[in-house]
């Protein structure tokens, strides 16, 4: 691969029978994964889901970081609220597989500092594009609906 950049990310999960609580160990942090008890679980963490939206939005506010700095704008605060439809379908053994379950994501940026409304625009489309976990999920034919605007 010409010009990449590879960084290699572990997580190792361990898991013991229900409830659902599923530690990831071999980390310096302490992660603890789980269900709602209406779901089979204690309510001991976010469930995978919640996981996986944060984390599409700590990524696309880092990235949101290096487009600000690129664009040499002074952004102070961003609020990004996400949202994603997923068909459980698959999941709940109701359908062959889960491919495609992702419909909808929903991604609304307000963004605070010094910068225009036109570059709050380019620099929501930049972070869009590179955006890795957004990447997946258009990869996986799910739409995505993203606002970016200044506050």
């Amino acid at each position: 691969m010409e010009n990449s950049h590879i960084e290699t990310f572990i997580a190792e999960a361990q898991g013991n029978g229900w409830p659902t609580k599923v530690d990831i160990i071999g980390t310096e942090w302490n992660l603890q994964l789980d269900e709602p008890k209406e779901d089979g679980g204690l309510n001991s963490g976010p469930n995978p889901m919640q996981y996986f939206i944060a984390s599409l939005a700590g990524c696309q506010n880092e990235q949101a970081q290096v487009v600000a700095e690129e664009l040499s704008l002074n952004i102070e605060q961003i609020n990004i609220q996400t949202e994603i439809d997923l068909d459980l379908s698959g999941f709940m053994g109701m359908s062959e597989n889960s491919n495609a379950s992702y419909k909808e994501v929903r991604l609304n940026a307000v963004v605070l500092g010094e910068a225009t409304d036109a570059q709050i625009k380019t620099m929501g489309q930049k972070v869009d594009a590179r955006c890795p976990i957004l990447a997946l999920l258009r990869s996986s034919g799910c739409k995505i609906e993203s606002t970016w605007r200044k506050k």
